[in-house]
């Protein structure tokens, strides 16, 4: 039996350490994704403690609750009766956006808005300007903690001593829910189910809940991996990429491996000039050579060779023939001298 070529075992490593390679980068992925940390605290896509999937989860799960997340700007959106969760999201983009809330709760959604206030050492810009539209005062012991001072016009939800930390209002057919901070709506928060009476209350009557991801940056891209992970194409990719691997070993590397090929057989010989030396030897003797020369010239310059030049020329190959090489010497001295040809 053959052994297998050093290209055959060169593809063949190829393919093996490319799928080995494809095997650890899905896996490391998987992992990743399955934790959550890729994605931003408070995502309702995290698993660890600072994330919201529990709470996303439960609700799932819970009879007569319809659950979704929203990758649009809300200015697009156009849910009239659901409560909208923003989690973490920084207060000066809640100011910025403070009219589109108004517009939701308005329409009767219910919007539920933890804020983030992890500015350093700069206050939010536009923290005036919802202080202002909405009659609230903020108070702070830090840049990382926040409370209210003052929410007139609001119902007060919960407090600690002087400090306010959950707020809502009316708005029309709908309401706005302010929460200093969203620790409550944490996975470590959840699982703990000392808050659950208050997530419950927050959430209110209505059926549907939405777990907005835009205001994290996650946006609804529309390329083709986007659809292909709405639609669970996950693993028409992988087989795709395993058919694609196939091929490439395919092209690599034949099996069973090929035998040697034959080594090619080199034949060895005479030179051109060789062959034409023997050639002459044969059909024509030493002695006719120069007039065999002579003949096949004058063939084509008959017409410009003057008759002195040509009996000339002749005469020597009547005395000289036998001597090819010093015959043709005298001819072409005959035919290059001066005078017409």
């Amino acid at each position: 039996m053959t052994a297998p070529s050093s290209n055959a075992r060169a593809g063949f490593l190829i393919v093996l350490l490319a799928a080995l390679f494809t095997y650890g980068l899905i896996r490391a992925f998987s992992i990743r994704f399955a934790t959550g940390d890729v994605y931003p605290p408070y995502s309702s896509m995290r698993a660890s403690p600072d994330g919201a999937k529990l709470l996303y989860e439960s609700l799932s799960r819970t009879p007569g609750v319809t659950v979704s997340r929203n990758y649009f700007p809300l200015e697009y959106f156009e849910e009239s009766n659901a409560t909208i969760f923003l989690l973490a999201i920084n207060v000066d983009q809640f100011a910025n956006e403070s009219e589109s809330y108004e517009r939701l709760a308005k329409r009767g959604s219910r919007v539920v808005a933890g804020l983030e206030w992890g500015w350093g050492n700069d206050k939010p810009q536009h923290i005036k300007d919802l202080e202002k539209r909405w009659h609230v005062k903020f108070g702070f012991e830090d840049p990382q903690i926040a409370y209210f001072t003052q929410a007139a016009d609001w119902r007060i939800l919960e407090r600690d001593g002087p400090r306010i930390l959950a707020i809502e209002r009316d708005f029309q057919k709908g309401s706005v829910v302010l929460f200093s901070e969203s620790g409550d709506f944490s996975n470590s928060s959840t699982i703990k189910l000392d808050r659950l009476g208050l997530i419950s209350a927050v959430i209110g009557p209505r059926s549907r809940v939405i777990f907005d991801e835009a205001h994290f940056g996650m946006a609804e891209s529309g390329t083709v991996v986007g659809l292909a992970r709405r639609f669970r194409l996950t693993g028409m990719a992988l087989g795709l990429a395993l058919c694609a691997a196939l091929f490439i070993w395919k092209n690599a590397a034949s099996f069973p491996p090929p035998s040697d090929a034959p080594r090619p057989e080199t034949l060895s010989g005479r030179t051109s000039i060789s062959g034409l030396y023997t050639l002459l030897r044969r059909h024509i003797k030493p002695a006719d050579l120069a007039a065999a020369c002579w003949n096949e010239w004058l063939t084509g310059n008959r017409r410009e060779l003057s008759a002195d030049r040509k009996a000339r020329a002749e005469a020597i190959l009547r005395d000289r023939g036998r001597q090819p090489l010093d015959a043709v010497r005298e001819i072409q001295t005959v035919l290059h001298s001066k005078g017409p040809l």
